[in-house]
């Protein structure tokens, strides 16, 4: 089933802006070139031509999933980014040895001071590589205009949902007691706190049923009978201020509409309609956390009676914060929730004690959803005609993407695609951990650093990657373990499963785990790898020997306990990595878990015994000491 968009690209993208970085006129390949003219003009022609393939690879992402060519063309486009990169090794490579071997004679310099001797043969071999390169660029531009790709191409969003309504069925709804008398208990209640209007704010990822929990008490007989005006509408993700309050308008009944009535018109009548009036409004689907426009738009509801209320419902937790301070944070069902909203509905027609066989497979399927509603009543509806053991199997042993006909990954599709473009590449490389890893925020930053995710602002370069983290988890896309194992007092952080999968999707395959490609083509395919570390672990990764794409290695133990790569490993398997930006080498020792190779001029690297992390233009000991590791490598493969 194809969901959304393909969007593999997101990696290429920042592998082209990487580049684009290093043949800036001050920047690292330049540098190393600046004596060979030819070499320079190859590079610079390099970068007209990658300028126009790089317009249009946002048009190109959004027709892959529909165009079999326009995927093709992104995967030779793919190809040939990597062999742009082989060239920028081989040079940067020569430039780490040479630091090494000059370490006595630049003690006092620093490494940018550096200058190299290249060999002849080094620079005809480069040459003969820039110019396949370019070749094989120009050929991907031509193909441009055949394939209908279009310059700075911009997504506008549009409705992927249909638009909820306030009717709800009361029966079906297990496990939430408890936050509907509480929602029911604010609304009802005397305390103004100083305000005119109290905003409650329902937070959660998709799927988790906050719409289910506003109906509810939207409809609660005590919460009808307490305001004198009630109106429900479905703001979504293009957010529009004339649609707004003209829908507001009609829900409260408004007969003073015209076709020509402009957005000001509009508020005045809604304004006048509400005032002085005790109102309840529901805004669900709410995406947009720019202050401005929501304070522009409260100000229609100022002049309704004291200790009228606003419930907004929105996966975001800026939005939260900007409409209200107190939200509701929706979690997941209990076990027991999860089973009885399952069996609910897929045994609606049958009895489940007289199919005890389907039941046992039934509370598999519903412990699969991790307390999810929305993938609990989509999967109950699948098997509800289905009578057949097998049948019920099938769905078990299925990837909830596989599934024909479900509404589950398309919801969760709008949380990815709300994303701006960095933070979908962000997103899109934790696919590399599997599903209920509990990882840290800096090794995920760290990651994220190393494989070029993040900007290189030299010392705020931390800054932006905390940012980024601290946005992907106010969209509800990570949450916090809320028990910690004994001893970690880290904080950790999970993805849940469908968020997981999402994930894997948008990541399309570049991002896996070894245990779940194997006798399959995604290992061929991928550039970040994650695999479960422990004994046997130099037979299972000897397929990566054939890997010169790989970027990144992580060895995942799932166990809280210390554990090391076998020298066998690193002596034999990582020298064929030959772009590898990131290795993680042990799972909690603090500034040593990752090893950034020194691929770039300016990168993260931890440094050893837990000092403090150095960001931005490296000292020339923490490249030499991390330099002297890979050379070290790679004199003890040889």
């Amino acid at each position: 089933m194809e969901i959304g968009l393909a969007v593999g690209g997101a990696f290429l993208s920042s592998a082209l802006n990487v580049l684009f970085d290093r043949l800036a006129p001050h920047g690292d390949l330049l540098n190393m070139y600046c004596k060979h003219k030819d070499h320079v003009k190859l590079l610079k022609k390099l970068k007209m031509t990658l300028r126009g393939l790089q317009i249009v690879l946002s048009d190109a992402e959004n027709k892959q999933a529909s165009n079999p060519s326009v995927s093709d063309w992104l995967n030779e486009l793919r190809d040939a980014v990597d062999s742009a990169e082989e060239v920028n090794y081989e040079a940067l490579r020569l430039k780490v040895e040479g630091q090494h071997q000059n370490l006595a004679e630049t003690s006092n310099k620093q490494v940018s001071d550096l200058n190299l001797c290249l060999s002849d043969d080094f620079f005809r071999n480069i040459k003969d590589k820039l110019e396949e390169t370019i070749e094989t660029w120009e050929l991907l531009e031509k193909q441009i205009g055949r394939l209908g790709l279009k310059e700075h191409f911009v997504l506008t969003k549009q409705e992927t949902r249909t638009p909820s309504t306030s009717l709800v069925d009361d029966s079906g709804i297990f496990g939430r007691q408890n936050e509907i008398e509480n929602l029911i208990g604010r609304l009802l209640s005397m305390d103004t706190k100083g305000k005119n209007l109290a905003v409650f704010p329902i937070v959660g990822m998709g799927g988790l049923g906050k719409t289910t929990l506003a109906k509810v008490v939207y409809n609660d007989e005590r919460v009808q009978k307490h305001f004198s005006l009630t109106a429900w509408f479905c703001v979504s993700e293009a957010y529009d201020a004339f649609r707004i309050t003209k829908g507001l308008l009609q829900e409260i009944g408004s007969t003073d509409l015209k076709v020509d009535d402009n957005l000001n018109q509009l508020q005045v009548k809604l304004k006048g309609s509400l005032k002085g009036k005790k109102f309840l409004i529901v805004l669900d689907d709410v995406w947009n956390d720019n202050y401005n426009e929501w304070d522009d738009l409260r100000n229609v509801f100022v002049q309704g009676e004291i200790r009228s209320k606003i419930i907004v419902i929105t996966r975001k937790v800026s939005v939260a914060l900007v409409v209200g301070s107190e939200a509701i944070n929706m979690g997941t069902l209990s076990d027991e929730a999860s089973w009885s909203l399952f069996k609910r509905n897929a045994f609606e027609n049958m009895d489940a004690m007289e199919h005890p066989e389907l039941e046992e497979v039934g509370k598999q399927i519903a412990a699969k959803c991790k307390g999810l509603p929305l993938a609990l009543k989509t999967l109950a509806g699948m098997l509800r005609s289905k009578s057949e053991v097998e049948e019920w199997k099938c769905i078990l042993r299925s990837e909830i993407w596989e599934l024909r006909d479900n509404d589950i990954l398309p919801a969760l599709m709008l949380s990815y695609n709300d994303l701006p473009a960095h933070l979908k590449r962000c997103f899109s490389f934790c696919a590399i951990f599997p599903k209920d890893y509990p990882f840290r925020k800096e090794q995920v930053i760290h990651l994220w650093i190393a494989n070029g995710l993040v900007p290189v602002e030299d010392e705020i370069i931390q800054h932006l990657g905390n940012q980024y983290f601290l946005e992907l988890r106010s969209r509800s896309l990570f949450e916090r373990v809320p028990n910690p194992s004994e001893g970690n007092i880290e904080e950790l952080f999970l993805m849940h499963d469908l968020v997981n999968d999402l994930s894997q999707i948008a990541s399309s395959k570049l991002c896996i785990r070894l245990e779940e490609s194997q006798g399959s083509h995604m290992l061929e395919k991928s550039r970040y790898l994650s695999f479960s570390i422990g004994y046997g672990e130099f037979e299972k990764l000897t397929p990566l020997y054939k890997l010169e794409q790989l970027r990144t290695l992580l060895p995942i133990c799932i166990e809280l306990k210390l554990h090391y790569l076998s020298k066998r490993v690193l002596h034999n398997i990582l020298p064929t990595l030959r772009l590898l930006n990131a290795l993680n080498r042990t799972r909690y020792k603090p500034y040593s878990v990752i090893l950034f190779l020194p691929l770039h001029n300016k990168t993260a690297l931890p440094l050893p015994r837990g000092r403090s992390q150095f960001i931005g233009e490296p000292r020339k000991s923490v490249v030499l000491f991390f330099a002297f590791i890979f050379s070290r490598i790679i004199s003890n493969s040889a």
